[in-house]
């Protein structure tokens, strides 16, 4: 009996390619789907062993899907799908994520068989092995996969860099973090610093941070 597979993303045109390719490898996609309204009525109709989820949209709203669902039914494998190698950009904390959960980096995965791998890794590990497993290319591991620079910034950085790249001011950032405009002025002269940012005064500092946060999040955007 085949595995079924209920995909949520909120971009069609890539869902229905994800689908053709998991048919292709043997799944069934039961559901297409892309709100909690749908999620749930597939659930409660069609008993899909796996929710596939794209967290590139609205990465929190996500999550809090994937718990409610699996409220519904506890044996719920979960997988994600990603642009970034540090969910903390997207506004998550590896540890919030539910039990179990795959994390699929896109663009680390070129080989249909690890998601082939995923998928049944994603129901075996809610007894066997609860954390969160990250897929990065063919190399499953615990916690984060990737050494990257973004993981030498601190949580206080990344959120700036959040909301520099939301396009919110310094003053807005301070009136936030409850600091001064100073104090976040140091912090994103930091962050340049540990993304190696060269600044001059040709290039808005803003504008350089905003881009390598698109970037890093898969997200093409001019700015």
């Amino acid at each position: 009996m085949s595995i079924r597979i209920a995909l949520v993303d909120e971009k069609k045109y890539e869902s229905l390619l994800t689908a053709s390719a998991l048919g292709n490898i043997g799944f069934e996609v039961s559901d297409l789907v892309n709100n909690w309204q749908e999620v749930s009525a597939a659930i409660k109709e069609n008993a899909p062993d796996v929710l596939m989820i794209c967290l590139d949209s609205n990465a929190i709203h996500a999550v809090v899907m994937a718990e409610k669902a699996r409220a519904l039914y506890p044996e719920l494998g979960l997988v994600f799908l990603t642009s970034t190698p540090d969910l903390r950009l997207v506004g998550i904390a590896e540890k919030e994520l539910p039990h179990g959960v795959q994390v699929i980096l896109k663009s680390s995965v070129t080989d249909l068989h690890i998601l082939t791998d995923a998928i049944h890794r994603s129901m075996d590990d809610l007894k066997s092995h609860p954390k969160t497993r990250w897929v990065n290319g063919t190399t499953f591991t615990d916690e984060s996969a990737f050494t990257t620079v973004l993981h030498t910034l601190t949580q206080v950085q990344i959120e700036t860099l959040r909301l520099v790249a939301l396009g919110s001011s310094n003053a807005e950032i301070a009136r936030i973090r409850l600091v001064t405009e100073k104090a976040v002025e140091h912090t994103i002269t930091r962050i340049l610093y540990a993304l190696k940012i060269a600044t001059n005064p040709r290039h808005n500092a803003r504008v350089l941070l905003s881009r390598e946060y698109y970037r890093c999040v898969g997200v093409s955007r001019e700015i």
